[in-house]
C-alpha cells in the first residue's frame, strides 16, 4: 500500500513539473512574444515619439492675445482678436465646472498619465462591436496636445491618417504630464478649446452664452458648456437648444453616476430647459471700433495682428461716447413714436433685407484745439448697416449755414447791431424746390413764426430769421458768403451759386462742420485734421506707433470776429431755438450752439461747443429722397437732447471755461430798435387795455463790437415822450413815416463858465436832474415816470421830423 501510494504522489509530482514547464515555456514564449512585438511596437512608433518630442511644451499657453482698444483713460473700449477669447485662472473656474469636464470628457483624468490606456481597450472594443467608430478616448491632456500643436492641420497636411495622428497626440501627452500638473493643464485646456459660436474658452463661451462670468456659472450651465466640446458647431445652445440639452443632459447623467451630484439633483437639472443670455466679449461692433481696427491693421499690417497683446489708446473718451449712444438711440425710438412718422420701423428691420429705411442718427464730438475724437456713432446699428456716415455721408445744412453768412458780413466790416429787414419774402427769390408764394420760416422751430420789421444782426440770427438771412446774404453777394464758408472747410461748389445755398441746400458732412465751428471757440483757427489714435503698444510695451503732432492750426478768421459769433451763437443756444431744450444742460459760461433744420424737415442738425470740445449731431435717413421726417420735425426735439446728453457726460473731463473777449472788443449800450447808441428815452411804451396799468420797457442791450466800428450816433427811433409836443402819440413808433422825432438836448459835461462867477450862475452839480433820476430807477429796479421831468424835458426839447429817405442816383 505504502509503494502504491508513493508511486502514485510520484506521477502527480510529475504533472505538475511537465505542466510548469509548459506554463514556463509559453511564459518565455510570451515574453518573447510580447519583447518582440514591442521591438516592432518600437519601430513602428519611433518615428512619431520623435516628433512628439520636437514639439516646444513651453508654448503650450501660447494662444491668441486679444489686442485691446482703450479710452483716453485706459478703459477697454473693445477688442482686435481672430479668436474671442480671454484667459483666466484655474482658480476662478468653479469646482462644479470641473466635475462636469471630468465626468462629460475625462472620467479618470487625475489617474492616468495622460493616456488611459482601459479606456482605449474600452473604445476599442465597443467601436469593433458597433461596426464603425461611436467611442473616442483622447483624454483631456491629449486633447489639449492636440489643439496646442495643431496636430490635426500638421496630419491633414502630411496625408496621416488618424491612427497615425493619435500616436504623436499620445506620445505628447505622455511629455505634457510629466511636465505640468494636472490643475495646470486643466487650466490650458479651459482657456484654449472651442465652445462654439465662435467663443473660445471657458470665460468667452461662459459670456457669450450665459451672460455670466465663470465663477457664476451653475452646474447646469457648466453641463451645457461641457456639452459643446464634443461638436462645438452642432451642440451650440445659440445654434440648436435641444441638441445641446439633449448632451447636457448626458452629461448631468455621468456627474451623478461619478458622485459629483445626487441621482435626484441630476433628474430635477435634467428636466429644466436651457436658458441663454448671451453677453459676449464683443469685438467691438460698432463703426468707431471698424474705424480703429481698419486704422490699426493699415499701420500694422495683418501678420502683426495676428501676434496680438496690442494696447490701442485713443483719444476716445468712454462716457461721452456711451452718453451718445445712448442718447441717439433714446431719441430715434422716440422720433418713431411721434406723430406723421410714416416711415418704416427699427423694430421691424429683418437682417440681411437690404438698406435700412427707418430714421438715422449719427453724431461726432471732438477737441476742438487738436482734432482729437471724443465720440463717434456713425449710424444707429451697426449690425444692420456698416455704411458710416461719419466716413462716407453728408446731407444738407439747414439752418445751420446760417452763422457763415454772419461771418461773412462781419468779415465785410459790419456790425451786430446793423439792422436787416425781416418780413416776407417771395419765394422765387430763393426757389426751394421751384415753390411760389411766401418763403417759409421754418428756422425759428416754431409753428408760429413772426415778422419784425427791421432788426439787428444779433437777433436775426440767434432765432434763424430765413427772409431775413437771405436779404442779408443776397447783400453781401453769394460769391463772398461762399467764399467766407469754403475757408471754414465746408465744400461749397465754385460754380452756380445759388440763393438757396444760403438756407444750407449744400451737402456737409459731420466732419466738415465740426472742424467748421470749432473755428468759433478756437478764436478763429481750426484744427488741420481728426484723428482717433494717440499711440499704440506691442505686448512688449514697445510703441509702434504714434500720432503726428497736430499741425499749427490754420486761421480761419480773425479772432475778434470769432468771438462776436461765440456771442451770437450762445444767444442762438440761451435766448433763441435752443433756449426750451437746454434744461437739462449743465451750466457752462461757454456753451454755444445752433440748432439746423432743412426746409422740408428731412434732416435735423445740432452743432454747438464749449471752451473745449466741439459736437454735433445729425438725424435723418441714408437714402437720397426729402420725406420729412414727420411734419415740422424740429431739431431742438430730435437731436438737441442727444448733443447735451453727450456734453454733459464729457463735462467731467473737459469743462468749459468763460471764453474772454480779445483785444480790439469794445462793448457799448445798443437800442435793439435802431441799432444805435442808447439814450435815456429807450423805453417802450406799454398799455394794459383791460386794466389801463402803463409800465415802459427798456430796448437797451449790451453788444459787443471791433473796436473803431461802433455806431457813432444816437437812438433816433426813441424821443422825449411828450404828447403835447409830438405830432404822435405812439412811443415806439420809429417806423411810422408820420412821426415827429425829438433830438436829445446835449447836457453839460463841465463847468463852461471861466474865470470867476461872481454871480453864482454855475450850478454845483452838472449831472442833470432827469439823468440823476434815471440812474437812481436803475438801481432801484423802478420804471422811470416821465411826468415828474416834464418840465425839465420841455424846457430841453427841441423837435425835428424824421428825415426822408436819401436816394443817390447816378446821372
Amino acid at each position: 500500500m505504502a509503494k502504491k501510494r508513493s508511486s502514485t504522489g510520484n506521477k502527480r509530482r510529475k504533472k505538475r513539473f511537465f505542466k510548469l514547464k509548459w506554463l514556463l515555456y509559453l511564459m518565455i514564449l510570451g515574453l518573447g512574444a510580447a519583447g518582440a512585438g514591442w521591438v516592432v511596437f518600437d519601430v513602428k512608433t519611433k518615428p512619431y515619439r520623435e516628433r512628439a518630442e520636437t514639439y516646444d511644451l513651453s508654448k503650450i499657453d501660447d494662444v491668441e492675445v486679444v489686442s485691446l482698444i482703450l479710452d483716453r483713460k485706459g478703459r477697454e473700449l473693445g477688442r482686435i482678436f481672430v479668436e474671442n477669447r480671454d484667459k483666466i485662472s484655474i482658480k476662478d473656474v468653479p469646482e462644479i465646472m470641473i466635475q462636469a469636464l471630468i465626468s462629460g470628457e475625462d472620467q479618470r483624468f487625475f489617474e492616468h498619465d495622460g493616456v488611459d490606456r482601459a479606456g482605449v481597450i474600452r473604445a476599442a472594443y465597443l467601436n469593433y462591436k458597433a461596426g464603425r467608430q461611436t467611442q473616442g478616448a483622447s483624454t483631456i491632456t491629449q486633447q489639449l496636445a492636440r489643439n496646442a500643436f495643431h496636430l490635426k492641420e500638421e496630419s491633414d497636411k502630411r496625408g496621416e491618417s488618424g491612427l497615425e495622428r493619435k500616436a504623436v497626440e499620445a506620445f505628447l501627452a505622455l511629455r505634457i504630464e510629466e511636465r505640468y500638473g494636472k490643475y495646470e493643464i486643466l487650466e490650458f485646456y479651459l482657456n484654449r478649446i472651442p465652445f462654439g459660436s465662435g467663443y473660445y474658452g471657458i470665460r468667452s463661451a461662459a459670456l457669450g452664452y450665459f451672460g455670466k462670468e465663470p465663477r457664476d456659472l451653475t452646474a447646469s450651465e457648466c453641463a451645457s458648456l461641457v456639452a459643446c466640446i464634443r461638436n462645438p458647431t452642432r451642440i451650440s445652445p445659440l445654434n440648436d437648444l435641444e441638441e445641446n440639452k439633449k448632451n447636457r443632459d448626458q452629461v448631468l447623467g455621468r456627474m451623478a453616476d461619478d458622485g459629483y451630484i445626487s441621482s435626484s439633483k441630476s433628474k430635477e437639472l435634467q428636466a429644466l430647459p436651457v436658458e441663454v443670455n448671451p453677453q459676449p466679449i464683443r469685438r467691438g461692433a460698432s463703426h468707431l471700433y471698424d474705424r480703429i481696427a481698419g486704422f490699426v491693421r493699415g499701420h500694422l499690417g495683418e501678420d502683426a495682428m495676428t501676434e496680438g497683446g496690442f494696447k490701442i489708446y485713443t483719444t476716445i473718451d468712454l462716457d461721452a461716447q456711451r452718453a451718445m449712444e445712448r442718447g441717439l438711440k433714446r431719441q430715434l425710438d422716440s422720433v418713431e413714436l411721434k406723430e406723421g412718422y410714416k416711415h418704416p420701423l427699427y423694430k421691424d428691420y429683418k437682417m440681411g433685407s437690404g438698406k435700412p429705411k427707418y430714421v438715422q442718427g449719427a453724431g461726432l464730438m471732438i477737441e476742438s484745439r487738436t482734432g482729437a475724437l471724443i465720440a463717434y456713432v456713425g449710424g444707429r446699428d451697426f449690425a444692420h448697416s456698416q455704411y458710416d456716415f461719419i466716413q462716407s455721408g453728408k446731407k444738407p445744412l439747414g439752418t445751420a449755414f446760417l452763422p457763415f453768412i454772419y461771418t461773412a458780413a462781419l468779415e465785410n466790416k459790419m456790425s451786430l447791431s446793423n439792422l436787416v429787414l425781416d418780413k416776407p419774402m417771395d419765394n422765387r427769390n430763393v426757389m426751394l424746390d421751384g415753390r411760389e408764394g411766401v418763403l417759409g420760416e421754418w428756422g425759428e422751430e416754431s409753428f408760429t413764426p413772426s415778422y419784425e420789421g427791421d432788426i439787428t444782426l444779433r437777433h436775426a440770427m440767434e432765432v434763424s430769421k430765413i427772409a431775413a438771412s437771405i436779404r442779408l446774404g443776397k447783400k453781401l453777394g453769394l460769391d463772398k458768403v461762399a467764399n467766407t464758408a469754403r475757408r471754414f472747410g465746408l465744400m461749397i461748389p465754385n460754380s452756380d451759386l445759388l440763393a438757396r445755398m444760403l438756407v444750407g441746400t449744400d451737402d456737409v458732412s459731420l466732419p466738415e462742420l465740426v472742424r467748421a465751428y470749432a473755428v468759433f471757440p478756437n478764436g478763429g483757427v481750426t484744427p488741420q485734421q481728426v484723428y482717433a489714435i494717440d499711440k499704440i503698444e506691442d505686448a512688449s510695451g514697445v510703441v509702434r506707433y504714434t500720432a503726428e503732432k497736430p499741425t499749427a492750426p490754420k486761421r480761419v478768421i480773425t479772432a475778434q470776429n470769432a468771438f462776436l459769433m461765440h456771442s451770437m451763437l450762445q444767444s442762438s443756444l440761451r435766448k433763441g431755438t435752443g433756449a426750451d431744450g437746454i434744461k437739462t444742460l449743465k451750466p457752462d459760461p461757454s456753451t454755444a450752439g445752433k440748432t439746423g433744420t432743412t426746409y422740408d424737415f428731412a434732416d435735423n442738425w445740432f452743432v454747438g461747443y464749449n471752451s473745449r470740445v466741439t459736437c454735433a449731431v445729425w438725424s435723418g435717413f441714408l437714402d437720397g429722397g426729402r420725406d420729412e421726417i414727420y411734419p415740422a420735425a424740429f431739431s431742438r426735439e430730435t437731436v438737441l437732447p442727444v448733443w447735451i446728453d453727450a456734453m454733459n457726460a464729457a463735462d467731467s473731463e473737459f469743462p468749459g471755461t468763460l471764453i474772454p473777449a480779445p483785444e480790439g472788443i469794445v462793448k457799448l449800450e445798443i437800442c435793439k430798435d435802431s441799432g444805435r447808441r442808447k439814450t435815456r428815452y429807450c423805453q417802450n411804451y406799454i398799455r394794459n387795455v383791460r386794466t389801463g396799468e402803463e409800465s415802459y420797457t427798456s430796448t437797451a442791450y449790451t453788444e459787443y463790437f471791433v473796436k473803431g466800428r461802433a455806431p457813432s450816433g444816437f437812438c433816433e427811433v426813441h424821443g422825449v415822450s411828450d404828447p403835447s409836443l409830438a405830432k404822435t402819440t405812439d412811443f415806439g413808433g420809429g417806423n411810422q413815416q408820420n412821426m415827429t422825432t425829438h433830438a436829445i438836448p446835449v447836457q453839460p459835461q463841465a463847468p463852461v463858465l471861466l474865470g470867476v462867477d461872481p454871480y453864482g450862475t454855475e450850478q454845483p452839480d452838472f449831472a442833470p436832474r432827469d439823468e440823476l433820476a434815471m440812474r437812481q430807477a436803475r438801481q432801484t429796479g423802478a420804471s422811470v415816470n416821465f411826468d415828474q421831468l416834464e418840465d425839465l424835458d420841455r424846457a430841453a426839447a427841441i423837435l425835428l421830423d424824421k428825415p426822408g429817405r436819401v436816394e443817390i442816383r447816378e446821372d
